[in-house]
């Protein structure tokens, strides 16, 4: 890939990039499983806006690579149904989010706040609740760039590369389930 987008984990033991012809939607989600998510990792300040909001630069999983640090890579899902939820298992830096099986391709890129190279923020979702002073917008925009990143990818034959699944479609780690427990102590008070 020419032209990455460079990021790493908080420690620095973490490497990834997006290539930068990756196409994708940037926006910022309020919801509430992203919130928690960011709280079980303790890094919601390091990946949450003031708001609660996760910037986000949705796109292909063939646009994204590891190139160190593979081996800390770590899952978790918020329940049994739920989104894998990627981060480095170093440290607990949110990563991305992908559906849990390969067959549909589509990665949520999870950015730090603020992020450069991506271009403008043109969706926020999921605020009614969690951030209702927030007016929503471009979300059906971000919901159409899904489907038709997944119907390009799945025509060209690019639904079969991902870093975080292997050929079968087998997740590269077994995510971790978080029990009630955990999931309420983590949801945003």
């Amino acid at each position: 890939m020419t032209g990455e987008r460079a990021h790493s984990c908080v420690c620095g033991k973490m490497h990834w990039r997006i290539a930068r012809e990756a196409p994708g939607t940037h926006l910022v989600c309020y919801c509430e499983d992203c919130q928690t998510a960011a709280r079980f990792l303790k890094h919601q300040v390091t990946r949450l806006d003031s708001d609660g909001g996760s910037e986000i630069f949705q796109t292909l999983p063939a646009y994204f690579e590891f190139f160190e640090g593979l081996e800390h890579l770590a899952a978790i899902r918020l329940g049994p149904k739920g989104l894998l939820r990627w981060y480095a298992g170093c440290c607990g830096t949110p990563i991305a989010n992908t559906l849990p099986t390969s067959t549909l391709p589509f990665v949520g890129a999870i950015l730090p706040p603020g992020a450069d190279g991506y271009g403008p923020i043109k969706a926020l979702v999921n605020t009614v609740g969690t951030a209702s002073h927030i007016k929503e917008t471009g979300v059906l925009a971000a919901h159409l760039s899904i489907v038709r990143g997944i119907l390009r990818a799945r025509l060209s034959g690019g639904k079969r590369t991902s870093p975080f699944f292997d050929t079968s479609g087998t997740p590269v780690v077994v995510p971790r389930v978080l029990n009630r427990h955990e999931r309420n102590a983590a949801r945003p008070g």
